[in-house]
């Protein structure tokens, strides 16, 4: 009888030690729920105009609960002269949306949100810009509206400028040690002697300098041309503001190491401190990523990470358990390339981000991009575009993972 209770003991350990290698290779339950917000392929009519684009979306959750989710819309591409800003509420935890409206019309330029945020005193604030779409993305004229009714009305717009009008405002705010909030952003500095050669060769080039003493490219070969890329220099920075309503903003890091571009950063505070942003670096196959441990005001250079990217937006974020979360594209991995934004995967860290022991692909039908993401009743959700047609809401569960 002692014999068959050891032999049952063991069986029990090995089964909680194969439990817990199954955690750390990733084999946790993870099950996702998906309910979409918008569908361009049906199109919203709207003052002779049917909306199809969907990119780009954006979620937070309102004081009394509500979900606003707002996306770049118009009737086909982007940029375009009618791309605007659309907004839709849930008030059931994102299984139904409304119909959308205009919360930034299109004009003499198009209009956007880039960044939504809920304050402690009960506001929601959005951040906006108007920008000619001919500029591609590249000149920004930005304002802030705030409600005090979860979305309901807006206030009147008020102005603000961000790097001479070439600066964007991304996620945010993150909560600094020292009582200010941190934004990521970015910066689009035209050079005084554009960039010639073929992405290809860009995309290895350590410095402006070598950048400036290759051939150009074959201009039968459009894939080759650098476009905005080699006549603007997009890097990455911060702005930092005394508290989570301000527009007094300072900017700090001049994040542009990479001659072909870093942009859409994403940021997130570890346990010590530090803040760690990941960029995307145009045609460079993986994420870049740069830290501060000043509270934002000065940080490294940025460096190539092993996480693959296809050129295209990331999101870091904490989840309910204290581990860090990555929603991505992981494909790519070919400097000078640029890779299918499919599947959409969460990657999940608990060491601060020095590995990713989960590596979890939620999504694999179509071009899926742009996450959002947002803990909401202790859950990891999230909202993404889908063939830029779509925008949808996501349910993450995580099975044993959630446990605290």
């Amino acid at each position: 009888m002692y014999k068959k209770k050891i032999q049952l003991l063991i069986l029990v350990l090995l089964a909680v030690c194969a439990q817990g290698s199954d955690l750390q290779n990733g084999k946790d339950e993870i099950s996702i729920t998906e309910y979409t917000v918008f569908d361009g392929n049906k199109g919203w009519d709207f003052n002779d105009v049917t909306y199809r684009l969907a990119c780009g979306a954006i979620i937070v959750d309102c004081p009394n609960g509500d979900l606003l989710c707002g996306w770049l819309s118009g009737s086909a591409k982007e940029p375009a002269t009618d791309n605007c800003f659309l907004l839709a509420r849930s008030s059931d935890g994102g299984k139904t949306w409304s119909k959308p409206k205009i919360l930034i019309p299109s004009g003499q330029m198009a209009g956007i949100v880039t960044n939504m945020h809920k304050t402690n005193d009960g506001k929601v604030i959005a951040l906006g810009a108007h920008w000619p779409s001919e500029m591609e993305y590249t000149e920004w004229h930005y304002f802030k509206i705030e409600s005090a009714d979860n979305g309901q009305t807006w206030s009147k717009p008020e102005r603000f400028n961000l790097h001479n009008k070439n600066g964007f405002i991304g996620p945010g705010p993150i909560a600094l040690l020292d009582g200010k909030y941190l934004y990521v952003g970015g910066f689009f500095d035209k050079r005084e002697k554009p960039l010639t050669a073929s992405v290809k060769e860009l995309a290895l080039v350590e410095n402006e300098k070598q950048g400036h003493l290759l051939e150009p490219f074959d201009p039968n070969d459009k894939a080759s041309d650098p476009g905005k890329f080699g006549r603007y220099l997009h890097g990455c920075c911060v702005f930092i503001a005394e508290d989570e309503s301000s527009i007094k903003f300072s900017e700090h890091g001049y994040i542009g190491n990479r001659p072909l571009g870093l942009l859409e950063p994403t940021a997130i505070m570890l346990k010590d401190g530090t803040i760690a942003m990941l960029m995307r670096a145009e045609w460079g196959g993986f994420l870049w990523r740069a830290d501060s441990k000043d509270n934002g005001r000065t940080w490294t250079q940025a460096w190539q990470t092993d996480i693959p990217n296809p050129s295209s937006l990331t999101c870091l974020i904490k989840l309910a358990d204290g581990r860090i979360g990555l929603l991505h594209n992981p494909t790519g991995g070919k400097v000078g390339q640029r890779g299918a934004r499919n599947p959409m995967s969460l990657w999940i860290s608990s060491d601060e981000m020095k590995s990713w022991e989960i590596k979890k692909d939620l999504l694999t039908d179509g071009k899926l991009a742009y996450p959002c993401g947002l803990i909401y009743k202790d859950k990891l959700t999230f909202v993404y575009d889908k063939n830029r047609r779509e925008v949808k809401f996501v349910q993450v569960e995580m099975g044993l993972t959630d446990a605290k």
